[in-house]
């Protein structure tokens, strides 16, 4: 019977906290959170609050309007993936 209390008050003290479910715990302090288009269109800011931009191998950046399709750490830690499947990385 304790247990099962203990549970329920904790579950509650993380639900009210602002977590409506358990997946989203604890992702406002993901090192991999980025606010897309805080500074303009395709200038990112990281959870530092520095902005970025996404830039492909070669160097060249990434067009703007492809920056809501990247996913994070597709290869690996600090190298995503575009849609079209091409390494991309944070530039600051």
């Amino acid at each position: 019977m304790k247990k099962n209390y203990l549970f329920t008050v904790l579950s509650a003290a993380i639900l009210g906290q602002g977590c409506t479910t358990f997946e989203n715990f604890g992702s406002s302090t993901s090192p991999n959170s980025i606010r897309p288009n805080a500074y303009g269109l395709g200038v990112n800011a990281d959870q530092y609050g520095r902005p970025s931009t996404y830039q492909l191998q070669n160097g060249q950046q990434l067009d703007p309007i492809f920056n809501n399709g990247v996913k994070q750490n597709a290869y690996g830690p600090g190298v995503g993936q575009d849609q079209f499947g091409r390494p991309v990385s944070n530039s600051y």
